[in-house]
């Protein structure tokens, strides 16, 4: 999400009442926004070219390469393009966060991305200490209420060919006072699948804990629980929309298209 709240922010501020909107100005505030990039290519259509005046823009296509959204997480390639662009000058002060963005929105504000990360960058980002912690609290997250509580000692991906993804894992965990944690050492490997463009269902889950085979069993309880939780429609209620369009994984790279689009705050 923090990734869609710099861009979109960047792109909704660049305009002026002035009318000032040009290739470099939008790419200058794009760069001050992340923590870095390697290449950055803007390119902004509008006729009549006085448009930015009234609030809106026709089109906006980025493209960029090794790029940080946040420090250590690098991103081989996002490219972006939105549709018509039609904001009220008068709100766009200030924005901090999607509520603020989409209370300056006249029109839904959507477009298109392509995202590609490689398995070298996200192991390295895995090693960060920040890009770790992030990570703790998400696994919090998704796992089932009753399941025990695991700190994150090491995890290292390998893509594989045909949406199936290999993990190595390292946890401890958490142990009543006066006992000593319990470490667990975790080989798996797991397929998945997108459903509806919008939920990412695990399949096909095999695993190896402390040198023992998880049963088929808890495998299959802990895919289900586990898949329940991996849904794009937790931004719904923000009046964020996100649906996957096509998703490929092979040895080296995960390559994501989707399409997005955040609506106005109901009140506009």
């Amino acid at each position: 999400m923090e990734v869609f709240t710099i861009f979109l922010s960047s792109l909704i501020t660049i305009l002026s009442p002035l009318g000032v909107v040009v290739d470099t100005v939008v790419a200058e505030q794009l760069r001050s926004q992340v923590a870095s990039v390697e290449e950055l290519a803007v390119r902004i259509d509008n006729t009549p070219s006085y448009q930015p005046i009234t609030g809106k823009i026709d089109r906006i296509r980025i493209a960029s390469r090794g790029l940080e959204i946040i420090e250590n997480l690098r991103i081989d390639t996002l490219d972006l393009e939105t549709d018509t662009i039609d904001v009220d000058l008068n709100q766009i002060q200030n924005l901090a966060g999607i509520k603020s963005i989409q209370s300056s929105l006249n029109k839904p504000f959507q477009g298109a991305f392509r995202l590609v990360i490689k398995e070298e960058d996200l192991n390295s980002a895995l090693e960060a200490y920040s890009i770790r912690e992030q990570l703790q609290g998400l696994v919090n997250t998704i796992l089932p209420p009753e399941a025990p509580r695991f700190k994150i000692l090491k995890l290292q991906v390998n893509f594989m060919a045909e949406n199936r993804l290999a993990l190595e894992i390292e946890l401890e965990q958490e142990a009543e006072e006066g006992e000593p944690p319990t470490q667990l050492a975790i080989a798996a490997e797991v397929g998945f699948e997108i459903e509806q463009g919008k939920k990412i269902k695990l399949t096909d889950l095999s695993a190896i804990i402390n040198e023992r085979k998880l049963s088929s069993r808890f495998a299959n309880i802990l895919v289900a629980g586990i898949s329940d939780r991996l849904t794009l429609d937790i931004f719904a209620d923000q009046g964020f929309l996100v649906r996957i369009l096509q998703l490929n994984m092979d040895e080296k790279t995960l390559d994501i298209a989707a399409f997005f689009r955040l609506d106005p705050a109901k009140d506009n």
